[in-house]
């Protein structure tokens, strides 16, 4: 018997390095992992197949939560990795079972976000076909089928870890807004030589709260810094090298969820660098109809509606809701272009500080408000946040302007790759309305197909969501907004790519 030990030893000693790297780069990621600690040697082969960044993603549309979870995981770590962050995204079902069931797997190191979302997309882990599955489409009478969508990135020369936003009963939404900013900051400076994030990934719960503080975000970092995520849904959330998630006290509520991306000062000068880029695929087109509000009514019950009037632009008359409405309904009679809500498109110029900044600066940032009723007194639109002078335009949804903004996606992610520096793509995720889908296009897997037709093999991933962020290098605002940032969408889909670029 141990004749056979040290003759098995000697066989595996004698194999080459190329040899080696072949078997091991087959390995799924926890044989991997013990593999990379059988000894010196074999641990540089392991450092080697994982030198590039990987960001793969894996959904399963299986009805039992326990058996969808374990199906996603498999999928998942059915590759060499070493996982840096988890995203789990489910239709429905127990955060706390989806946490502990990925903790167990990947360990407690690694920073963890779940959500509850409209629905999710990408490649399942059954078959590797695209599919989606979307809650609306169930009907409202139908009990939600379960789904999930799970994200495992490796990203190496990035630190990556959750930051929460916790809000205690007699905090106000500024007071939070600026420790979330200076929690990323501090993230930031521990840990890298940058001044802040490449990336921010963020989900936010079904709060008004989370408005105002992705605002405020987009004021206080630099244009380079990327942000994309979902406004609105459910969270919970593990930090890094923490055993369990936070519990919260009585008074407290979760309001967001940031997984940060840092770059690391201690990142080796001949390693690869991993970058980030947006795009975005609008779907509403504006009709010419332009107002300035009148009156506004702020109702804040658990979903917040305005109330208001308005003036057309260059007239004094004060129009009250049906009157707006039938505007907008005469202008559709001629140039009908979707049979849906309206939304206005409202110019909000408002001061943007953060902490104790002595000279707030004014931003004019473009926000959507779905429009839910008119009568002979007011217009009512969802949201909070408009105030008497605001000016503000009207949009519908277009399946014209969608596929066609589908295409500029997909030829912005054609001409990345034509650069120079030879990027490659190794990650990709979408944030897309719930209004869009197959229902939207009439064909399946459109918000997909800039990644399906530039990248076939990319394991992307992606969610439908209501009210998607994004805000980065690569969006093309509309000529008439560009005096105007724009962070919020509706009816929408947020790319967010990941690239690698060798040095």
């Amino acid at each position: 018997m141990e004749k056979s030990k040290k003759t098995d030893m000697m066989f595996i000693a004698s194999i080459n390095d190329d040899l080696l790297q072949n078997i091991l780069q087959r390995l799924p990621a926890k044989p991997f992992a013990f593999a990379s600690c059988v000894n010196r040697s074999w641990n540089i082969v392991c450092n080697h197949i994982l030198s590039r960044p990987k960001m793969v993603s894996a959904f399963s549309r299986n009805t039992d939560q326990l058996e969808a979870v374990e199906e996603a995981l498999d999928k998942a770590l059915s590759e060499p990795i070493r996982p840096d962050f988890v995203i789990a995204n489910i239709t429905c079902g127990n955060m706390d079972v989806t946490l502990s069931l990925i903790t167990k797997r990947v360990g407690t190191r690694v920073p963890v976000i779940v959500s509850i979302v409209e629905g999710v997309l990408g490649k399942e882990a059954c078959n590797d076909k695209a599919g989606e599955v979307k809650q609306n489409d169930q009907g409202m009478h139908i009990s939600p089928t379960f789904a999930i969508l799970l994200t495992i990135g490796y990203l190496p020369g990035i630190k990556a870890d959750v930051i929460p936003v916790i809000q205690a009963k007699e905090e106000s939404e500024a007071m939070i807004g600026d420790k979330f900013v200076m929690d990323i900051r501090n993230f930031v400076s521990a840990v890298s030589d940058h001044a802040a994030p490449p990336c921010l990934m963020l989900f936010g719960e079904d709060t008004h709260a989370t408005e105002p503080i992705i605002r405020k975000l987009d004021y206080a970092m630099p244009a380079e810094t990327i942000i994309v995520g979902n406004q609105k849904g459910e969270f919970l959330h593990k930090r890094a090298n923490e055993l369990t998630t936070v519990q919260l006290h009585k008074d407290e509520s979760r309001v967001l969820a940031g997984l940060i991306f840092a770059r690391d000062r201690h990142r080796p000068i001949q390693a690869g660098r991993t970058q980030f880029h947006t795009a975005i695929s609008r779907g509403m087109s504006s009709v010419d109809l332009r107002y300035k509000v009148a009156n506004a009514i702020v109702c804040l019950p658990r979903w917040p509606a305005t109330l208001t009037t308005a003036k057309r632009i260059g007239e004094a008359e004060v129009l009250n809701g049906e009157q707006i409405l039938d505007d907008i309904e005469a202008s559709l009679l001629v140039n009908p272009l979707w049979e849906a809500d309206p939304y206005i498109g409202v110019i909000k110029r408002r001061k943007y500080s953060v902490g104790l900044e002595e000279k707030p600066k004014i931003i004019a940032s473009l926000v959507f408000h779905q429009v839910t009723g008119a009568d002979e007194q007011y217009l009512t639109v969802k949201g909070a946040g408009i105030k008497t002078g605001d000016h503000f335009q009207v949009y519908i949804p277009d399946v014209k302007v969608a596929e066609a903004s589908l295409n500029a996606v997909s030829s912005q992610l054609r001409n990345l790759m034509s650069k120079p520096n030879q990027q490659e793509v190794v990650g990709g995720f979408v944030f897309a309305d719930t209004g869009r889908g197959d229902a939207f296009f009439g064909r399946p897997n459109a918000d997909s197909s800039p990644f399906l037709e530039n990248f076939p093999e990319l394991r992307f991933g992606g969610v439908f969501c209501d009210g998607e962020i994004g805000r980065g290098l690569f969006v093309e605002e509309e000529e008439e907004e560009t005096s105007s940032q724009r962070c919020l969408h509706v009816v929408s889909s947020v790319y967010l790519i990941v690239s690698y670029a060798c040095s």
